[in-house]
């Protein structure tokens, strides 16, 4: 299978440590540049974010209902976030702010993929929605309830580009991992869209939180993605 092109660089290589490293230079450039917290970030109404979470080592263990727990271990305590072509926005926004701050009520729950860099090609990389996430910041652990999804969309044009990627499963307990998270869904509105439903981007002021914005979109968008 072939391997995605967030990490095919890190995989050939063998390297998978180096990528935490790799990221936290990141944080690091991008604080020393004023883009920490989304400074800088502009508004466009076309663009979909997506968000990217990375730890170091977890599980993912079926419970007896048929759901999953995702444990992330050794996390790095902020999500990056990208927009998509055109707008190619960067920022960063600290775990527990985020956490808060985006949707992932059970009503209409994000699509996530979950992608193992250092495991095999057959077992590297699945698509789930998350909810309930939990962090605790003194041990750098990342929790969410996730289902594992047969059928799924995603708003993110990258997202969809590496569907053929997929997998059935992954392992239960894994080294590197990366969390790729879709973007803002859309919302119930009560006035100014026939359908009741509106497009959201994500802002980080006056706090981190998916707004209306755009134009309107369908109905069936409001409760599922």
């Amino acid at each position: 299978m072939k391997s995605s092109k967030l990490y095919d660089s890190a995989k050939s290589t063998g390297e998978g440590d180096n990528m935490k490293w790799l990221k936290i230079c990141i944080l690091c450039f991008l604080m020393l540049t004023g883009v920490m917290l989304g400074a800088g970030k502009t508004e466009n109404k076309t663009a979909t974010d997506i968000f990217v979470q990375e730890g170091s080592g977890g599980s993912f263990v079926n419970d007896s209902s048929g759901n999953s727990t995702l444990i992330m271990k050794d996390v790095v305590p902020y999500t990056m976030f990208f927009a998509d072509r055109p707008a190619r926005d960067v920022g960063l926004v600290p775990m527990d702010k985020f956490l808060k701050g985006f949707p992932f009520g059970v009503s209409n729950p994000p699509n996530a993929v979950i992608i193992l860099p250092d495991e095999n090609e057959t077992s590297d990389m699945v698509v789930v929605e998350l909810t309930n996430p939990q962090y605790n910041n003194t041990t750098q652990t990342l929790t969410y309830a996730a289902k594992k999804l047969e059928e799924y969309s995603f708003k993110s044009g990258w997202l969809n580009d590496h569907w053929s990627e997929v997998d059935p499963a992954i392992p239960e307990k894994f080294g590197n991992v990366e969390l790729v998270i879709d973007g803002c869904p859309c919302a119930q509105v009560s006035s100014g869209c026939s359908s009741g439903c509106r497009n959201q981007c994500f802002k980080v002021s006056p706090f981190p939180w998916c707004y209306p914005c755009g134009g309107c979109c369908g109905t069936n968008s409001c409760t599922h993605k």
